[in-house]
């Protein structure tokens, strides 16, 4: 029986190394990925050529269908408006796309810090931007966020506070997506679930750590979650 498997990622922070020895070992391990989700930070403080670049070599190493990203906080704003690079390569940021049965959607940047980073956003700003997608979408059962700001309360702990945001905190337990990816907080590696909810915070590729996820193709539901670092 088929499956959809995505391959997980964020906060590249430039260190392009990393995506081939990614494609080595998860062809050692078999696995073909028929799409790559990146959760933001394809730079580090870069321009948007950079981020181009790295989502071309992403596509080309990987050989995936698509390639779905939202820029992060240390991403160049114009990232946030970058429409075509090449055929697959989407960017999900206050923006609709489909894989098989599954919608995704993702909000870019960062929320407000005292480091004054290149794309932030108010809570305020935050929560118009993660409730589009009932607007646009409604039903939540078949849908993947993709956010570089973690929730309030998951895969957010940075010495002791929780800098998620509580917008999409709001969100997850109003809504409940089926499945939510999210990056930034370097010291976090991992997945859970609340409800009905499978959030995944993959760690940052820039330290070798991806996570891979196998949907079901048929009926909207998560069937298995691996979170690795590379050897």
């Amino acid at each position: 029986m088929r499956r959809l498997i995505l391959l997980a990622i964020s906060d590249i922070h430039d260190r392009v190394k990393q995506i081939s020895r990614v494609a080595s070992e998860i062809d050692s391990l078999g696995i073909r990925v028929d799409a790559v989700i990146v959760a933001g930070d394809l730079t580090y403080f870069k321009g948007v050529e950079t981020a181009k670049r790295i989502l071309v070599e992403l596509k080309e190493a990987l050989r995936p269908k698509y390639v779905f990203f939202v820029p992060g906080n240390c991403d160049d704003p114009a990232t946030l408006n970058i429409s075509k690079i090449d055929h697959g390569i989407v960017n999900i940021h206050r923006n609709t796309a489909q894989i098989e049965i599954y919608v995704l959607y993702g909000v870019g940047g960062g929320g407000i810090s005292p480091f004054n980073t290149l794309i932030e956003f108010s809570e305020e700003e935050l929560r118009e931007s993660i409730n589009r997608i009932i607007e646009v979408h409604g039903d939540t059962a078949n849908t993947i966020i993709v956010t570089h700001q973690p929730i309030y309360g998951f895969f957010d702990d940075v010495d002791g506070l929780n800098i998620g945001s509580k917008a999409f905190r709001e969100f997850l337990d109003k809504h409940q997506p089926l499945l939510w990816i999210t990056g930034h907080v370097h010291e976090n590696s991992g997945y859970t679930v609340s409800g009905k909810t499978t959030i995944i915070h993959p760690g940052p590729l820039m330290r070798g750590h991806y996570a891979l996820v196998k949907l079901d193709d048929k009926t909207p539901r998560v069937l298995e979650v691996n979170v690795y670092k590379l050897k």
